[in-house]
């Protein structure tokens, strides 16, 4: 008689291996790892885009502040917010 031999198959991927440890360090290796660096990744990619979007207002603060169009407490006020916003931006930065 011959004897079969048992197979374990990924349930992500099909793939199929002789032993159950071999499948535990394949689904570790290829698929949870993958997960937690791709939601990493998201995580990442929003902050920069918070930062993006945070220099695009300071840089829009700085332009109205040389309009001539505004009072000089007008301009000194948004200097204030701009400054404000920049202590922000740094130490979003200097967290990570």
């Amino acid at each position: 008689m011959e004897e079969k031999k048992k197979e374990y198959k990924c349930k992500y991927c099909g793939e199929v291996f002789e032993k159950p440890l071999l499948l535990a360090h394949h689904v570790r290796a290829k698929h949870k790892r993958a997960k937690k660096r791709e939601k990493k990744g998201v995580a990442i990619e929003k902050l920069s885009e918070q930062v993006n979007k945070t220099v695009e207002a300071i840089g829009i603060l700085k332009g109205l502040q040389v309009s001539p169009h505004l009072s000089d407490e007008e301009k000194k006020v948004l200097g204030d917010v701009s400054k404000r916003i920049e202590e922000l931006l740094a130490y979003m930065q200097k967290s990570k």
